[in-house]
């Protein structure tokens, strides 16, 4: 047989021409595409239903249960039932023995009855220092217009006027009040050490020294006693006795010191100062209060103070002291913070009294099963006694079941109590409803990020997924079960939140999401382009929006957008599907 040898350049020409041909066409296609513009398809608005749904997992439970629990320490006395026991409604669970917390109870209505006594107390106080505040701020108005008046007198005008500066407890603004001291040393204990002040010897300069002095003191009392009236009562004792000395013409610092403390502790004997209010006792009181006016130099005062109306007026700038440190005293009594702290007091002890004395009431007649259902935990044991950490009792009505789920925030305001659901297990699909939605949000904060992108995407519940995800608790039940449904297992829950019939709708996969909102791409048929247009959506569905603006029937908008246009406008190319 011959053989035939080919001739390669014959075969080689065919293929250079193939290869020609193919560049040509190819440019030629390229220059096609180039001048008509992107590919695309379109799509066709139109009007359709939109049925909306959130879509969730959550954990199936019994639709009813309730936990029979001790707040309180008691001894159980009767067990009567085990788990797994079916029960009826009205059946004795368990009983307890009670006498042992009688004198829980007895101690804790002593308590209330202690604290409401305080807060009677310090309402009625409260409204009595009201009342003296008021009455004290009347007198310290007509006690500064007769210091205006003697002030005036012709013959103390020169002086007074020119220099005094009556010293209130929101004016005090002159020569300090000098201190006389009582220090102990080694060798002389007990050794009172008196430092005179040095001071001008005008009216108005001494009788300004005088009058912070005074406020001083009455500072100072507070450490001999906490008590407003024994306060009060000092004072005026205190004040009465210095203007007394002064109309006396008596200026010894010494003696009006000597003569306030014996009436002082005359007071106390007298019980017009209860001994019970002092810090100290009545003597060291007395002698703390001796130390305090001795300090005051009452004798440099009686250089300005030669004549009669000088003496008045010193005795109405003690009178106004003495009235401006009560006012002062009864003002911070008269604030509402004392009672309202005894109030909360009240409150509190008369809860924990009320909720024992239930527990008691509730164990005297035993736990008493409030349905018909199934005992599924039993933590009590005859003759031991519970802790508040016990489980108690667990009874559960397994004839209906519930699913708990999680609401995102963006899935909260659709869902409403009464809106039909459907309930998804391993093994079946059963009809529910939305019973209960808590009325606050618990987790973390994970799910704004997480619903933000679902509600983009048109999931909804992403949140309920995560364990850290923040929602809000939601309870959908299901009345009619059967064996296949098992409480502690997962379900799938879908909520039929709306239907939207006849509008304007969009596919998703035609949407681009961004920051500012939704875009389509609207194509222009005259011009042979597509622009970015904003869109205002409304429902969605598993695979549409409805379309609330920015889009009418018969708009055509590219069906599929790619994500790297650069322009908003631009020439297309429409390629049928």
């Amino acid at each position: 047989m011959a053989t035939v040898k080919k001739n390669k350049k014959k075969i080689i020409v065919p293929i250079c021409i193939v290869l020609v041909i193919a560049i040509i066409v190819g440019v030629a296609f390229g220059v096609s595409a180039a001048t008509g513009g992107e590919e695309v398809s379109l799509y066709t608005i139109s009007t359709d239903d939109i049925y909306e749904n959130v879509s969730l997992t959550g954990q199936v439970s019994s639709g009813t249960e309730k936990e029979y629990k001790v707040a309180t320490v008691a001894t159980v006395k009767e067990v009567f039932v085990k788990p797994g026991d079916k029960v009826k409604k009205g059946d004795v669970l368990a009983t307890f023995e009670t006498e042992s917390l009688d004198s829980e109870i007895s101690s804790l209505r002593s308590s209330y009855n202690s604290s409401l006594s305080a807060y009677n107390e310090a309402v009625k106080e409260q409204k009595e220092a009201q009342n003296k505040a008021n009455s004290l701020k009347s007198q310290i108005a007509e006690t500064e217009k007769e210091i205006q008046r003697l002030e005036n007198q012709s013959d103390f005008v020169t002086t007074a006027k020119r220099t005094t500066a009556r010293t209130t407890t929101k004016r005090a603004t002159t020569a300090k009040t000098t201190t006389k001291r009582v220090t102990t040393t080694k060798d002389e204990p007990n050794t009172t050490t008196t430092t005179k002040p040095n001071t001008s010897v005008t009216p108005g300069g001494e009788i300004s020294s005088l009058t912070e002095a005074l406020v001083e003191l009455n500072q100072n009392l507070t450490q001999i006693t906490d008590s407003v009236e024994t306060l009060a009562t000092t004072t005026e004792i205190i004040a009465d006795v210095i203007t007394q000395a002064f109309d006396e013409g008596v200026f010894d610092s010494d003696v009006i010191a000597d003569r306030v403390a014996e009436a002082v502790s005359q007071a106390v004997y007298d019980g017009i100062i209860d001994s019970a209010t002092l810090l100290v006792d009545s003597g060291t009181a007395a002698d703390m209060i001796h130390a305090a006016v001795a300090a005051i130099d009452f004798e440099s005062i009686a250089t300005s103070v030669a004549n009669t109306k000088n003496v008045s007026l010193t005795a109405a700038q003690i009178q106004l002291a003495s009235q401006e440190a009560l006012y002062t005293i009864y003002n911070a009594k008269a604030d509402q913070t004392t009672v309202n702290i005894q109030k909360k007091a009240v409150d509190a002890t008369k809860t924990a009294l009320d909720a024992l004395e239930q527990q008691q009431e509730d164990m005297k007649n035993g736990w008493i099963a409030s349905f018909d259902g199934t005992v599924t935990e039993v933590d009590v044991t005859p003759g031991v006694q519970t802790t508040a950490l016990s489980t108690g009792i667990k009874l559960e009505n397994l004839d209906s079941m519930a699913v708990t789920v999680s609401l995102s925030e963006y899935d909260v305001h659709k869902v409403k109590v009464g809106m039909p659901a459907t309930v998804t297990t391993a093994y079946g699909t059963y009809e529910a409803e939305v019973t209960s939605i808590a009325p606050t949000a618990t987790g973390g904060s994970s799910s704004g990020i997480l619903d933000s992108v679902g509600s983009m995407a048109g999931i909804s519940g992403l949140s309920s997924l995560t364990d850290t995800g923040a929602g809000v608790e939601c309870t959908v039940s299901i009345p009619q079960t059967d064996e296949n449904i098992i409480a502690g297992f997962d379900a799938d829950v879908e909520i039929a939140t709306g239907e939207y019939l006849g509008v304007v709708v969009v596919p998703i996969e035609s949407i681009k999401l961004e920051k500012t909102g939704s875009y389509v791409y609207v194509y222009n048929e005259e011009e042979g382009t597509v622009t970015k247009t904003k869109i205002e959506t409304g429902a969605v569905s598993d695979s549409a929006y409805e379309v609330k603006s920015g889009l009418k029937v018969g708009d055509r908008i590219i069906s599929a957008p790619a994500t790297d246009y650069e322009e908003d406008t631009f020439k297309v190319k429409v390629v049928e599907q």
